[in-house]
């Protein structure tokens, strides 16, 4: 969720923007394999996402999604030689110098493209993928705690659970 701008979050909040909460979908891509050494384990990797807009198209919260994210402010920066706000920041296609060492970092180590391809100005989606996922044996994995036909309990290798139940014409 992007929340509303408040004084807490200081003079530079990018979130000046929003007036009420914007809900936010990210959609995590990946695959699992059993891992070699553990029976009840999955071992994971990541190899892409997106991230979406969570409110209806025709909606004001859309809007502002899309001025936040889309390429209609590409051209903004600030119009002084002053530092620029963490909101220019967000609001530029400008990546700072650090910015640009990261995505080349994550270019060459994860094979990580899209990106840089912006925001799809209908569907307020952004997408990401790597060509040598994250993760693997040893480093990204859920237990799984409980498997019936219905329900499947897992733990990830951070502590969080994950509960699933089967929904729909697959139910039992």
């Amino acid at each position: 969720t992007i929340e509303p701008y408040s004084p807490q979050f200081g003079h530079d909040s990018p979130n000046k923007l929003v007036m009420s909460p914007i809900r936010g979908i990210l959609t995590t891509e990946g695959f699992a394999l059993p891992d070699p050494n553990k029976p009840d384990r999955l071992s994971v990797w990541f190899s892409g996402g997106k991230i979406e807009c969570g409110e209806p198209k025709d909606s004001h919260e859309f809007e502002v999604w899309k001025y936040i994210f889309g390429s209609c402010n590409a051209g903004a920066s600030p119009s002084s030689g002053r530092r620029p706000s963490p909101s220019e920041r967000l609001l530029s296609k400008r990546r700072t110098f650090r910015e640009g060492a990261f995505v080349l970092a994550a270019k060459l180590m994860l094979g990580a493209s899209g990106f840089n391809d912006g925001m799809d100005e209908n569907t307020g989606e952004m997408k990401y993928s790597f060509s040598r996922p994250i993760g693997g044996h040893g480093k990204t994995y859920v237990d799984i705690l409980h498997l019936d036909d219905n329900v499947r309990v897992m733990r990830g290798h951070a502590g969080t659970i994950y509960a699933f139940s089967r929904i729909g014409e697959g139910a039992t």
